[in-house]
């Protein structure tokens, strides 16, 4: 028997056929309490609309319960909850793997960043006289002869050693000519702990030279000379100075002929003076072992070799904005794309950072087997690889960047996709090797590059079972030394390469550029080297970033990377 449940009746009988609710009421009886048992088993009523439950006697007697539908286990509360907690989670991860790998999404220079680097692009008041003072303490080193003036003096050109001490007068402040004008710096006879700084300029140019904007700090130390046509530049110098000091060491960026014109003018100033001659050393002569002028030239290469917090700072600004713009460079590329179309699209993007003077080297496929290619109209292939090197300035200071990449659309050979990884590894080698060392017992700089020609080599050895006949650097196919010093020059020391140049110890604040490479030109028909996932010819790998040595409070040496590294391929 089929009936409705009193306290359903108003909901059930409007659906049924019949025109008077007693006709209705026919159709479906209503159910009494006591014939609850007799419909339990018995079908639910339907509707074209409605779903009514089958009544269900309760345990322990009394009013019938009605069943509810079977519950999704997705149906709870909790359970939405997790689906909910679990999409935010995979959402989040979503974003990070796009920004961390994509080459479409490129995260913004922030805010914060571009403040704090407008900030760096002003010194403090202290930043040239404290540096002048330490160029007086290097200067006081010098180990004079008894009854000789125990100091030296230290002359240079316009150029990033007279800027670096004085503010101006930098390569872009003025051009060099024939006509010397001469910059000397020397301990004051008033004062041995206080700079004397001697401005000698061609007569005719030294309005132009004192409209030269120098920090008001540093004018108080200035003495300016002139010198007509007529008249010897050396002469007017050494004239000047040789009552200051005994000897006079000469910036290694002066020129030759200035070397020579001022060591001949010192001599015949002694032979005049019946007394001896002024010591004018050049670069190598100053820190040879045994001179004089040996601790006074070891003391002025540290003080621009050893970077301060701000140069740091500039430095890592202007490396973080030039990799900003290789990696916009490279949203901007396609199959097809020229290496100069390319070239044209990375110095607009440098442009757009704020960097001054930026430019690169855009070498694809076969071109980067040359370390240092020009580039070509050269047309992007699917199977190349592109080798981007470029550098900027930012308050003077200097990046360097390389990095190798592919397009998402590329197919570059798995023998390639090897050598870049072996390159990745070659990278991080001298980290690993600061990282285990301490100030007491630095490395040279000369082991940081044995550290990541190591592990070249024995990639190479593994493809096809040679090694170099000799002890000497294995230069087959890394073909370069590993670094360099870099800061207002893009080259400067220190020099991280094996041999005298790379004798001097890792220290903190040196500033240098870690940039192993691969360079595999490509080979005649039949003589390709055989990797293992096939030839190896016309491929160029490397991987460039500039990295500060740091010390801890325990004495152990670490570092911060300006830039990168990259940690894995895909990554720029």
């Amino acid at each position: 028997m089929t009936c409705i449940p009193p306290h359903m009746r108003d909901r059930v009988l409007p659906h049924l056929d019949g025109s008077t609710e007693q006709e209705r009421s026919a159709i479906v009886p209503s159910c009494s309490e006591a014939s609850v048992t007799t419909v339990r088993n018995q079908a639910p009523v339907f509707s074209e609309k409605t779903h009514f439950l089958e009544p269900q006697m309760s345990e322990k007697g009394g009013l019938p319960l009605y069943a509810e539908p079977p519950k999704r286990w997705w149906s709870g509360l909790r359970y939405q909850k997790l689906l909910l907690h679990f999409a935010t989670c995979y959402t989040v991860f979503l974003l990070y793997r796009q920004s961390r790998y994509s080459s479409d999404y490129i995260a913004p220079l922030s805010h914060t960043f571009q403040s704090e680097c407008s900030a760096l692009l002003t010194p403090t008041s202290a930043t040239y006289v404290d540096r002048l003072s330490k160029l007086v303490d290097a200067l006081n080193l010098f180990e004079a002869p008894a009854g000789r003036i125990p100091a030296a003096g230290w002359i240079a050109e316009p150029g990033p050693s007279a800027e670096y001490f004085l503010g101006g007068f930098s390569s872009r402040d003025w051009w060099l000519s024939e006509r010397p004008f001469l910059i000397s710096m020397t301990p004051s006879n008033t004062d041995r702990t206080k700079p004397n700084v001697t401005l000698l300029t061609p007569e005719f140019e030294r309005l132009r030279a004192e409209g030269v904007n120098l920090p008001e700090q540093v004018r108080p130390y200035i003495t300016w000379l002139s010198w007509q046509e007529d008249e010897s530049p050396y002469e007017k110098l050494i004239g000047h100075i040789k009552s200051e000091v005994t000897a006079t060491g000469l910036d290694g960026k002066a020129r030759s002929f200035i070397y020579g014109g001022l060591r001949e003018e010192s001599r015949k100033a002694g032979q005049l003076a019946h007394a001896e001659a002024m010591e004018v050393s050049s670069m190598a002569e100053r820190g040879a072992e045994g001179s004089p002028m040996a601790p006074v030239a070891q003391a002025l290469q540290l003080i621009r070799e050893r970077k301060d917090e701000r140069e740091v700072g500039l430095l890592r600004c202007a490396n973080q904005m030039t990799l900003h713009a290789i990696r916009h460079t490279r949203r901007r590329m396609h199959i097809g794309i020229t290496e100069s179309a390319t070239r044209k699209i990375l110095e607009e993007e440098m442009a757009k950072t704020g960097l001054v003077e930026g430019d690169g080297l855009v070498l694809f496929g076969e071109n980067a087997a040359l370390p240092h290619g020009s580039g070509t109209d050269r047309v992007l292939g699917v199977h190349d690889l592109v080798l981007i090197d470029a550098g900027g300035k930012w308050g003077g200071y200097v990046s360097d960047i390389t990095r190798t990449f592919a397009l998402p659309k590329s197919k570059i050979p798995r023998s390639h996709l090897d050598i870049w990884e072996t390159v990745r590894r070659a990278q991080y080698a001298p980290y690993r090797l600061l990282l285990s060392s301490n100030s007491t017992l630095p490395p040279r700089l000369a082991e940081l590059d044995i550290a990541a020609r190591k592990v070249i080599s024995d990639h190479m050895f593994s493809l096809n079972g040679e090694r170099p006949s000799s002890n000497s650097p294995d230069f087959s196919v890394f073909t370069h030394r590993l670094g360099h010093g870099i800061g207002l020059e893009g080259h400067e020391d220190p020099y991280l390469v094996q041999g005298p140049l790379g004798e001097t110890k890792a220290q903190p604040g040196h500033v240098f550029s870690l940039e192993p490479g691969v360079y595999i030109p490509a080979a005649k028909e039949g003589k390709a080297l055989k990797g293992n996932s096939g030839d190896l010819s016309g491929v160029g790998v490397r991987l460039e970033d500039c990295f500060v040595v740091t010390v801890d409070e325990e004495g152990r040496l670490g570092g911060e990377w300006l830039t990168g590294p990259v940690h894995a391929w895909g990554e720029v």
